[in-house]
């Protein structure tokens, strides 16, 4: 399984028609055999844009290539082109799921984290955690590893303080994003 993620900064009078053309893109992306993963916003983020982070799973490499055909020059470039009309810019990349265990019951009033650990940290000891654990394969960083986990509040106040398990493979990472799901994220 691979998961197509997208960082966009959006405009921020195009918010709403952002979250719009995205639920379009992704309905007429629904036939190619891509489906929602999830739709962020990263929480820390100030001034007129903001920061979206969105997931797309997708089967296999064939149906990358699929999907990549049809926003250049296929059927989803008009619908891509209206998207980038709402954005600064984006950055994509294409993360292998290595796995995804579902959140414990107790991190549901919780927030979505996103760490990346560097190669040579140790990320692969992440797999089998609670969240999802990738490996970058093409684009942003690659050979890296993304563990994006659903945390109750006080972990996440541990995280943003620094009093979260230091010699834990997840208190080694290099980056984290503390993000909030839309309310029709598939992703809660």
């Amino acid at each position: 399984m691979l998961v197509l993620q997208e960082i966009h900064r959006v405009k921020g009078a195009a918010v709403e028609e952002f979250e719009s053309i995205t639920q379009q893109l992704w309905k007429a992306a629904a036939p190619l055999g891509a489906t929602p993963a999830w739709f962020f916003e990263v929480s820390h983020g100030t001034g007129p844009s903001y920061c979206v982070i969105t997931g797309l799973r997708l089967p296999g490499w064939s149906t990358w290539e699929a999907f990549a055909r049809a926003v250049a020059y296929g059927e989803l470039s008009a619908v891509t082109e209206e998207l980038d009309a709402t954005r600064y810019d984006s950055e994509s990349s294409v993360l292998e799921v290595l796995s995804e265990e579902p959140p414990a019951a107790a991190a549901s009033p919780g927030l979505w984290v996103e760490r990346f650990i560097k190669p040579d940290a140790g990320g692969e000891a992440a797999i089998g955690r609670p969240g999802l654990v990738m490996r970058g394969c093409v684009g942003g960083r690659p050979d890296g590893i993304t563990v994006l986990s659903k945390e109750t509040p006080n972990a996440v106040l541990d995280i943003l303080t620094g009093e979260s398990d230091a010699s834990d493979v997840l208190g080694m990472a290099e980056s984290t994003w503390v993000l909030r799901p839309s309310s029709w994220s598939p992703l809660q």
